[in-house]
């Protein structure tokens, strides 16, 4: 008993931290819900029931896992809104989890979307588990051409290439994961878990994540300037917080022990 109650307490306090954040101002934030974010400039075309993801919030995670992992094992990224003035120019793709705080290699990064991609457009990537590889076929040649392979497993993480500039930093790479961010640890991914709706948004993908692609000195926060459907995944944990829950559930049952 002693162990559930310090897990569910340590989970409690993950869930409320998680949708609370620092503001690049100063100071702590509410986060957009998803059905505000899929509704700037108009509710996105491949929302068929917006009422369903009303007050849904931001998991505070920062990467996804494969869920359905029987070979042929695949993803899929479909564009949901891109309300952004670099519309034209961002570009979005997934990469390796190494570690919170890890930066992943050239060689572990894979574009999924250019600029040129619209609401929409979608990427199937597939995966070689026991080869730790993930392959889009970019050119729809079925053959693995430069550039459409990256050492990538089970477990990654979202970036988003930006041509903002402001503060000295220019062109900044935005990672899903806070500390990579060259404006300090600003928030400038958030994943929602939407696994268990359907009739959303088409296609029913398990996980959206929504990109903010200004700087932090000039931010507006409206995180729709990429906002991308995700097949196949479901958000995990920090490994800050697993390690947390970990020596909580020992320390409950060292005490049950003694």
């Amino acid at each position: 008993m002693r162990r559930l109650i310090v897990l569910s307490i340590l989970s409690m306090i993950c869930v409320f931290a998680g949708n609370v954040r620092a503001c690049p101002t100063g100071g702590e934030c509410t986060w957009p819900t998803l059905d505000v974010i899929l509704s700037d400039g108009g509710v996105s075309p491949l929302v068929t029931d917006i009422s369903l993801l009303n007050g849904l919030t931001a998991t505070g995670r920062s990467f996804v896992s494969l869920l359905d992992l029987v070979a042929p094992v695949t993803s899929t990224a479909t564009i949901l809104l891109e309300e952004a003035g670099y519309a034209a120019k961002n570009q979005f793709g997934i990469y390796n989890f190494n570690g919170d705080g890890v930066a992943p290699s050239a060689g572990e990064m894979l574009l999924l979307f250019g600029g040129s991609a619209a609401v929409g457009a979608s990427a199937v990537v597939q995966f070689d588990l026991a080869g730790g590889t993930a392959w889009y076929d970019r050119n729809g040649n079925d053959v693995m051409d430069a550039g459409e392979t990256a050492a990538i497993g089970a477990v990654f993480g979202f970036f988003l290439k930006s041509p903002d500039s402001a503060g000295g930093i220019s062109n900044p790479m935005f990672y899903s994961d806070e500390l990579l961010n060259p404006d300090g640890a600003m928030e400038h991914a958030l994943l929602f878990n939407t696994g268990g709706i359907t009739g959303a948004i088409s296609g029913n993908p398990s996980v959206v994540v929504a990109f903010e692609d200004l700087l932090a000195s000039h931010t507006d926060c409206d995180y729709s300037d990429m906002v991308v459907g995700i097949s196949n995944v479901t958000p995990v944990p920090e490994p800050a917080t697993v390690a947390l829950l970990g020596l909580g559930s020992l320390a409950a049952l060292r005490r049950r022990r003694g």
